[in-house]
This record gives C-alpha cells, structure tokens and sequence, in this order.
C-alpha cells in the first residue's frame, strides 16, 4: 500500500514536472523542473530495485541539471528581436511526429514478451557493478573520464572565446 503511494507521487512528480518543461517559457523554470522529473524518475528506479541506476541518475543527471541552472543563467542573453515560427506548421510537424513515435512505442509494449524472474529484482547490483568498472573496465571507466574533462575544457574555452570576440565587436 505504502509502495503503491510512492508510485503515485513519483509519477505525478516526473509526469507534472516533464509537462512545465515541456511548456513552460521560463529557461532557469524549466531546468528546475527538469530537475525535478530526473528525481522523480530516481525515485522510480528505487521502487523498481535499481538502486545504482537511481543513484546514477540523481549524481549525474540531476547534477547535471544544476550546473545547467549555473550556465543558463550566466550565459543566456536577453533576445532582444524574438523570431516568430509558423505555430500552424511546428503544431503539424509535432503532432505527426508524436503520434508517430507513441505508436510505435504501443507497438513495442503490446507485442513484446516481459519474462522477469522476480528474485532477480530484489539483488542489489551497487556492489557486482563497482567491482567491474574498478577491475575489468577501469581502462574504458578512465577514458570516458578524461574525454568529458576534455570536453568542459573546450566548453568553457570556446564560451570565453565567443565573450572576448562580442566584446571587441561592442566597442567603438
């Protein structure tokens, strides 16, 4: 009973949060509220026994979100011309690709076999998967570490760049 409360609250978290992300005009809002749809899926995961992968997704996720809010507030500029689209065409295009890709995704859950051993779910895997990415994966584990340190370094170069070069420019 408790577990099925949980559930509720999770879902209605994720689903009301992902729905103000979707349609929501305010920038630092939205990665709010797509910070709270990331815990809300988190916490699905715990429901669901994933106790690493809802870990994952609060540590790199739901972090990532917040170092998001840190660059969308420093970075963005206030636009001062919008540009108007063609509400009529996007409303088209969105619709047609929406039902396009739920109908597949009714597709896929209507016809596939869901065979689960239920004593597999109840294991906690924290432990099984650090001892694989600190012992036969280590290799892989540094690599992917050192290319997304490479990657913010380039960030924030090109960022600094585009600054100086929009500085000199504003000058008379």
């Amino acid at each position: 009973m408790v577990q099925n409360l949980f559930y509720g609250g999770f879902v209605a978290l994720t689903l009301g949060a992902g729905l103000y992300v979707a349609i929501g005009q305010n920038l630092i809002r939205s990665a709010f509220a797509l910070f709270f749809t990331l815990c809300g899926v988190a916490g699905l995961y715990v429901l669901l026994a994933g106790d690493f992968i809802a870990m994952i997704q609060l540590m790199v996720y739901a972090g990532g979100i917040a170092v998001l809010l840190a660059f969308g507030a420093m970075l963005t500029h206030k636009v001062d011309d919008p540009q108007h689209s063609n509400l009529l065409v996007n409303g088209f295009l969105s619709f047609i690709s929406g039902t396009a890709f739920f109908s597949l995704l009714f597709y896929v859950l209507t016809e596939s076999s869901w065979r689960v051993k239920a004593e597999a779910l109840s294991e906690p895997t924290t432990k099984e998967i650090g001892k694989l990415l600190l012992k036969e994966y280590v290799l892989p584990f540094e690599v992917v570490s050192f290319l997304l340190l490479v990657a913010m370094i380039g960030a924030v170069y090109l960022v600094q760049k585009g600054e100086n070069q929009t500085q000199k420019g504003d000058r008379p």
